[in-house]
């Protein structure tokens, strides 16, 4: 993978998660804690997946991503 591929799968890491986020705090609001507990559980273990797959792969690949991220995120409030 070069290095602008490694970039789209960060960002599309963070965006899978972001919206795997938002489903949460919406079943969060919606469902009983009883039917929210199992979805919490299997989101955050669908975001951890997520993280792995992608974003920990393009950062072994590319190091200098994790300071490029790190920045971005600061100035823009997320890696654009």
């Amino acid at each position: 993978m070069d290095i602008e591929t490694a970039r789209y799968t960060v960002r599309t890491a963070f965006k899978v998660s972001g919206d795997l986020q938002e489903v949460m705090q919406i079943l969060k609001e919606r469902c009983s804690p009883e039917d929210y507990k199992p979805y919490a559980f299997d989101i955050a273990k669908a975001i951890d997946a997520v993280s792995v797959a992608l974003l920990n792969r393009a950062i072994q690949a590319y190091p200098e991503l994790e300071s490029e991220i790190e920045n971005r995120i600061s100035v823009h409030g997320r890696y654009l």
